[in-house]
């Protein structure tokens, strides 16, 4: 467990890149679980910068947070 987090020089969670604005969205959509993160992410504010979006790095870092731990996101049942 502990080596899941564990991450390299400007990475987070699976693998994606981490940038001054936090984590790209286009970097998410890759993520087979995309649609799920998209669920839990509603009401949730992101950034727009140059036509590209952002997830905040604390957002995208709890939503895994929980999902590795429980397989739930905060709106799920």
């Amino acid at each position: 467990m502990q080596k899941l987090f564990k991450f390299e020089s400007n990475k987070t969670y699976f693998g994606l890149d981490i940038h001054r604005l936090g984590v790209k969205v286009s970097d998410i959509e890759t993520l087979p679980f995309y649609d799920f993160f998209v669920d839990s992410h509603v009401g949730s504010t992101y950034m727009v910068n140059d036509d590209e979006s952002y997830i905040y790095l604390h957002d995208w870092e709890n939503f895994c947070y929980g999902f590795i731990l429980s397989g739930k996101h905060r709106y799920s049942k």
